[in-house]
């Protein structure tokens, strides 16, 4: 019997929906499933293999949760040529990343909303890979449209997970346990194509000194020196229901200015510049606003400067963890086993547990007046900041008695 992954697929009805596709596709299939079922689990001959395609074409926080598989792949096939095929909205994200040989970009039609343009796009990128012959075609996501998709592409192997099905159209499924997180099904990937690997992988971020230089002089620009902590906070989210209460944000930047002497800085794309000035307006103090004012790659430099993040479950949030930032996350519904930030030290805020309609798919809330979101408490927050800002401030402490002769 078919096993839909949970943490991939919360909302009850959607997992139906999955095992009535799953099946639809099967009986569809028949045919090619007989006929394939001895290439099942064939030996993948990994010298031999020339052409990659990865597949990651979700949000900027699962390609930056792949990283550790991007670095492990070009270790493992190091003369193939790996292609990586990611949304349009990754492409700051991965240029000028040494792993790719090259990056073709899709929008997928069930992600975004001009459909009959995307169906079109989709079309024409599904032809441009079938030339392309790719030994290899691997999902990172687990995801049974992917599966299609790397079926419609034709590659000689087709590697993925059996977490929402449709992996009978894969000629190599990675098996996984309870664990669904994406760093966990990374390192499933690699331990099945090189069970003898011992070297461990970490998510990582590539950042230019232009982008760095850029930062600095922000920073500088603004008041920031050397010796002051940075707090970043990113209230925005890709989906309403993820966004926490404008106020909190507000009163903890007061307290931390006035309390800690901090330099907040708000963080955000151009389209999140209304929720940041909201923000503002119900603030004593005033902050240092970057929303709307640096791109992905300047953004991640500014992150980099920064002592701790405060923020909703986010592709950010994300960011942040892989370049070592403590960071203060806001779940909402979404599992927090699932999508939890990478690392050790985090502080992870939820209430999904006192509502039973979570957790749900996060794209609106059906309760927004009495939210898994709003029960998250102005003190909880606080409480949560004046950890992590003493705990940055005795590392400060030991930092400097270490390196003091």
């Amino acid at each position: 019997m078919l096993k839909i992954s949970k943490q991939k697929i919360p909302v009850r009805k959607n997992r139906i929906v999955v095992f009535f596709i799953h099946y639809l596709v099967l009986v569809l299939f028949s045919p090619y499933v007989l006929i394939s079922c001895w290439v099942k689990d064939k030996k993948i001959f990994l010298k031999k293999i020339k052409k990659i395609l990865i597949i990651r074409i979700d949000g900027l926080g699962d390609v930056t949760l792949s990283t550790p598989v991007f670095k492990a792949l070009r270790d493992i096939f190091p003369h193939a040529e790996i292609t990586l095929l990611v949304a349009s909205w990754s492409k700051e994200l991965v240029e000028g990343m040494p792993t790719f040989d090259e990056v073709i970009y899709l929008d997928v039609p069930w992600v975004v909303k001009n459909k009959k343009e995307k169906f079109s796009k989709l079309i024409k990128v599904i032809k441009k890979v079938r030339k392309r012959r790719f030994d290899i075609t691997m999902d990172l996501r687990g995801d049974f449209r992917n599966n299609i998709l790397m079926y419609l592409f034709k590659g000689k192997y087709r590697i993925g997970y059996n977490t929402t099905g449709c992996q009978f159209l894969l000629t190599h499924v990675v098996s996984l346990g309870d664990n669904h997180h994406p760093i966990n099904m990374g390192q499933s990937l690699i331990k099945y194509l090189k069970p003898n690997n011992k070297k461990k992988y970490e998510p990582s971020l590539w950042i230019e000194e232009k982008d760095r230089i850029f930062s600095e002089n922000f920073l500088s620009y603004n008041g920031v020196k050397n010796d002051d902590l940075v707090v970043i906070m990113h209230p925005a989210a890709r989906w309403d229901g993820r966004q926490w209460q404008i106020e909190g944000y507000a009163n903890i930047a007061d307290r931390l200015i006035e309390k800690y002497g901090v330099k907040v800085v708000f963080t955000g794309s151009i389209n999140d510049v209304k929720l940041t000035v909201k923000i503002v307006k119900q603030m004593k103090n005033i902050p240092i606003i970057a929303t709307g004012k640096n791109n992905l790659k300047q953004f991640l430099a500014l992150l980099e400067k920064c002592n701790l993040f405060i923020g909703v479950d986010s592709g950010p949030m994300h960011m942040a963890a892989a370049l070592g930032i403590q960071v203060i996350a806001l779940f909402g519904a979404a599992r927090v086993e699932a999508m939890r930030p990478y690392g050790n030290g985090h502080i992870i805020l939820t209430q999904q547990d006192s509502f039973s309609c979570s957790p749900c798919a996060q794209t609106f809330c059906k309760r927004p007046k009495n939210s898994c979101m709003k029960a998250i408490t102005i003190d909880m927050v606080w409480t949560a900041v004046e950890k992590q800002i003493e705990k940055i401030k005795l590392k400060e402490i030991k930092f400097h008695e270490d390196t003091t002769y």
